[in-house]
């Protein structure tokens, strides 16, 4: 991490954008590291850092998690269209992802709260394992299709169960198409969740 002072931390951003060739400072990803004060002066300084910096402490924190749960086990990461994709490779994949997925679901968001609290910033962290997240990615398209089908024919609308912002954004995009038929997110936190509705004519 990069590290850069000033007597504000404006100053200090100011030099990092000048040094990184950053023409806006909200581009610029960085933390406040120490605000040092004495009787005549003030010193900010500040720690630059980038995706990679960000997957490497995810990296990290994961196998932390799953040492505490008594297994070991690597990380295989990209970075694709704004999200940091991090697969577990496990020898006990089933540990991994608990019943529901529960466990995956746990790690992943603690891995999110601890880079916010680490680099104070949010990030799109997705985890997976064994191909977990794609076969529910499926079976969810399928239920959803399926619903659309329904809506479309009854005009009466449906609500599925509460999901992860992930898999509410697979349903979105496979509905995208359907003629007559909008889907809205819902509610907060853990309750969020996707309805189905008919916007086309009655008959």
């Amino acid at each position: 991490m990069n590290k850069f002072e000033g007597k504000t931390e404006a100053e200090a951003v100011k030099k990092a954008c000048e040094e990184f060739g950053i023409d806006d400072p909200k581009k610029l990803n960085y933390q406040v590291i120490s605000v040092k004060k004495s009787l005549f002066s003030t010193t900010v300084t500040i720690g630059i850092y980038t995706v990679t910096d960000v997957i490497v402490f995810a990296d990290d924190y994961i196998r932390r998690c799953l040492k505490a749960l008594g297994l070991n086990g690597v990380t295989e990461a990209k970075y694709d269209d704004g999200v940091i994709k991090l697969n577990i490779v496990c020898n006990r994949n089933k540990n991994v992802i608990g019943r529901n997925g529960d466990t995956l679901r746990s790690i992943n968001e603690l891995t999110r709260s601890a880079c916010f609290n680490r680099f104070g910033g949010h990030y799109r962290i997705l985890l997976n394992c064994d191909g977990y997240k794609e076969n529910k990615y499926d079976k969810f398209i399928a239920l959803a299709r399926r619903y659309a089908d329904e809506v479309s024919r009854t005009h009466i609308t449906v609500v599925m169960d509460p999901m992860t912002s992930d898999e509410r954004r697979v349903i979105h995009q496979a509905l995208t198409d359907y003629p007559n038929i909008e889907t809205k997110s819902l509610g907060t936190g853990h309750k969020r969740h996707i309805t189905i509705q008919y916007t086309g004519p009655e008959n």
